[in-house]
């Protein structure tokens, strides 16, 4: 099954058991992208955990409410749109297609029927999306303790 392999080769759910990601693959939706498709819109309903199968997206951020800047390039087995699938509020960010590939989509009904049909297999994918988010906060956190620091720094703050 072409779909169980992908996400068994994704740092997001490599670690879990084949039986598991047999059980998941179902749930997703394969879908084809050509360059230039909107994946997700910021600030609009997006509610999906997305997959890169094949080519690459690009993902951007609005700036000042009028420019979009470059925030990441993302290619095959990266994963996108999991806040927006856990929180099911907006969007963060502008996802887009840069070349022709595919991609595979879990939507925030589908996961919320898991929870329903399947408590032990959502509980699975949970703990990984939680793992992962937690991850992020943890990379976002020292970030912003070095943008302080260089801050502090800069305006001599940190002297001594």
């Amino acid at each position: 099954m072409p779909t169980a392999e992908t996400l068994a080769r994704t740092p997001l759910f490599g670690t879990l058991p084949e039986d598991v990601v047999l059980r998941l693959a179902p749930w997703f939706t394969p879908r084809r992208v050509a360059i230039g498709d909107v994946i997700l819109t910021e600030g609009e309903p997006a509610a999906k955990l997305v997959i890169v199968v094949h080519g690459s997206l690009v993902v951007c951020k609005r700036v000042q409410g009028v420019t979009e800047a470059l925030v990441a390039r993302v290619g095959p087995g990266a994963h996108l749109g999991e806040i927006d699938l856990v929180d099911g509020e907006m969007a963060t960010a502008t996802v887009l297609a840069e070349s022709d590939g595919e991609v595979l989509e879990l939507d925030a009904d589908r996961f919320r029927r898991m929870l329903v049909t399947d408590r032990p297999l959502f509980a699975h994918v949970a703990r990984v999306l939680f793992v992962d988010l937690a991850e992020k906060v943890r990379v976002t956190n020292a970030q912003v303790r070095e943008t302080i620091a260089w801050g502090l720094d800069a305006c001599g703050e940190l002297a001594g």
